[in-house]
């Protein structure tokens, strides 16, 4: 039946690479690491953004006043250290110079640009992290082949898991966007409420946080994508079906 759901159980998990500390990224990195305090998780994390915290950035992302002129990742390593007792590790450079990871690692992208989440589009485990005026969603997927989903798909009365699952990559169409070519392109930090909503940001986080709740606490996954709308007071999770596989 095409409405019958499945399970994604994940492979071993080590490392957790967290791209970009901004908007979206400082909420999800809080939320993380008490996370990882609370259920006494061994993993290795990796906070990689080269931006330093300015002023336009207190009201919209997780940090305070006093934390003006530091690396959005040092600060955030810091906190979390001094709160949670977890020592984040910190790389200030661009996700362009990041090695590709291997196949313990757990990519988490935090970022608002169409390019450099396409680096990440072969990654074996990517949760993918997004959103607009007033609505976002967020996405684990394991490829960005259609061949491997076709033979998920293929499989799908062998098993109550799938063996592999469709990446941002896929669901939302990235082989066909581009970032939109400004004089200055804005960033969400400088955006007004009115433009892009108070809590759109923390929103976004913590649909990343139910996802990896289900990865790294409970060891299997059936729900790889949550999508919400604030506009339409709507939060829909997408479960593991042929018609989610269907990419």
């Amino acid at each position: 039946m095409n409405g019958e759901m499945k399970t994604y159980i994940p492979q071993t998990i080590r490392t957790i690479l967290v791209i970009g500390c901004g908007g979206t990224g400082s909420y999800l990195v809080q939320g993380l690491a008490k996370m990882i305090h609370g259920y006494n998780l061994d993993l290795d994390v990796k906070l990689i953004d080269p931006d330093i915290i300015e002023e336009k950035n207190i009201s919209r992302q997780n940090f305070e006043p006093c934390d003006v002129g530091w690396s959005k990742a040092e600060s955030l390593s810091f906190r979390m250290s001094e709160r949670y007792g977890v020592d984040f590790k910190v790389i200030m450079d661009k996700c362009e110079n990041v090695k590709m990871p291997y196949r313990d690692f757990l990519v988490v992208t935090c970022v608002d640009r169409i390019a450099p989440r396409k680096i990440f589009k072969d990654v074996s485990m990517w949760l993918d992290l997004g959103n607009g005026e007033s609505q976002g969603q967020a996405i684990f997927g394991t490829t960005s082949s259609k061949k491997s989903i076709g033979e998920a798909l293929k499989n799908w009365d062998k098993s109550p898991f799938v063996s592999d699952l469709p990446n941002a990559f896929l669901k939302v169409g990235m082989s066909t966007l581009k970032d939109k070519k400004t004089k200055r392109r804005v960033s969400c930090a400088e955006m007004a409420f009115s433009e892009q909503g108070c809590f759109v940001n923390e929103e976004s986080a913590q649909a990343g946080l139910n996802i990896l709740h289900q990865i790294l606490v409970c060891g299997k996954l059936s729900v790889p994508a949550i999508y919400f709308d604030f506009r339409k007071g709507r939060k829909i999770p997408a479960s593991i079906t042929k018609e989610y596989l269907d990419v």
